[in-house]
């Protein structure tokens, strides 16, 4: 299985363990979350909402792409790939 890297903001790796860079092995950018999930099982919460979709305010990158719904989630990783989650921040 291809071995790839889950970036999350900062303010996410508070919630976690500290880390912005978890490497995961798995075939699918969903396969990536949810190895991503079994390492910080706190982390899902903050991205999928009650029914599994993706929260509105959560954005996904597969290689600097825009991963959108279940399509995206399938789309096949390769070795080396890095799949990246942002929030929103509002505020002032």
């Amino acid at each position: 299985m291809p071995s790839v890297t889950v970036r999350i903001p900062a303010v996410l790796a508070q919630v976690g363990d500290g880390r912005t860079a978890i490497p995961v092995e798995a075939g699918t950018v969903g396969g990536a979350l949810e190895a991503l999930f079994a390492v910080l099982p706190q982390l899902r919460v903050h991205v999928f909402d009650e029914s599994g979709g993706i929260r509105p305010h959560v954005a996904l990158f597969h290689e600097g792409r825009t991963v959108r719904g279940v399509a995206g989630l399938a789309g096949p990783v390769a070795h080396g790939d890095v799949v990246t989650v942002l929030q929103a921040v509002s505020g002032g």
